[in-house]
Parts: C-alpha cells; sequence; structure tokens
C-alpha cells in the first residue's frame, strides 16, 4: 500500500494528545502589561518555537486573533506574535 502524503503524515500521534481545548481558553485575553506564561499547545498549528516553551512574557498588546509579547532572549528584546492557546496566565 502505497504511503499516505497527508498534512499529518510524518506527525507523531503522542503530539496530539493533549485534548481538546476548552471554550473559556480560545476566548481569554490579555490586557496590555499583563505578564502570562509560554504553553505550547501541539494542536494547532503556528505556535511559537519550542525553544520559548514555558518562558514568562509581557503582553504589549491585541494584533487581530493573537497577541504581541515582548521576551528576553540572551539578553536581547524579542517580539513573537501568539494566540490565546498557546498562552496562561502567570
Amino acid at each position: 500500500m502505497k504511503r499516505s502524503k497527508g498534512t499529518n503524515s510524518k506527525h507523531s500521534r503522542a503530539l496530539f494528545s493533549k485534548g481538546r481545548v476548552t471554550v473559556a481558553k480560545l476566548l481569554k485575553t490579555f490586557a496590555p502589561g499583563a505578564r502570562a506564561r509560554i504553553s505550547v499547545n501541539p494542536c494547532f498549528r503556528g505556535a511559537p518555537p519550542l525553544r520559548f516553551n514555558n518562558h514568562m512574557v509581557e503582553v504589549v498588546e491585541k494584533r487581530g486573533n493573537a497577541f504581541e509579547v515582548k521576551i528576553n532572549d540572551g539578553g536581547k528584546e524579542k517580539r513573537l506574535y501568539v494566540k490565546n492557546v498557546h498562552l496562561s496566565s502567570a
């Protein structure tokens, strides 16, 4: 049988084992200046790089469906755009 070439064919099923996301998590908002923690949810595409997982960030502003966050990486300030399913309250 020919191997499947779908979008998830080379991904482990363990990546999607975190289960469903609640509606409250999808609708969670953060005020500018709030502190949050990045916790990457592999169920959603477009997550921030895994090296920033469990890092504390400061929310700068809301940009469309995502939040612009400020992170200190090796002494340099960097800005990322992260959706709310990847952020949790500090």
